[in-house]
């Protein structure tokens, strides 16, 4: 029995091309993320994730949890913990 063989041509190509297309912000601009699929230390990730909605998300978290109790890494009013969630900063 016959092994069939693998071309590799164009691979390298190809992965040349890829360092390229990994910027999808120039590509969109402001298109966003999902959290759940994110840069887990993305320095934006206020507008990343929630955009201009940010604000009202922020007064809506701060009149139904005015003490913090409820947070995620990188969710509304996250910015109020420390990195590790250990610390209340504010």
């Amino acid at each position: 029995m016959r092994t069939p063989q693998r071309s590799t041509q164009g691979v390298q190509p190809a992965a040349r091309g890829f360092k390229k297309k990994r910027a999808p912000p120039r590509i969109a601009p402001g298109a966003g993320s999902y959290v759940s699929e994110s840069n887990y230390f993305n320095r934006h990730w206020q507008d990343a994730y929630w955009g201009r909605h940010y604000p009202r998300l922020r007064a809506v978290k701060d009149r139904y949890d005015p003490e913090g109790l409820f947070f995620g890494h990188n969710g509304v009013g996250s910015e109020d913990w420390s990195r590790d969630g250990f610390q209340r900063l504010r």
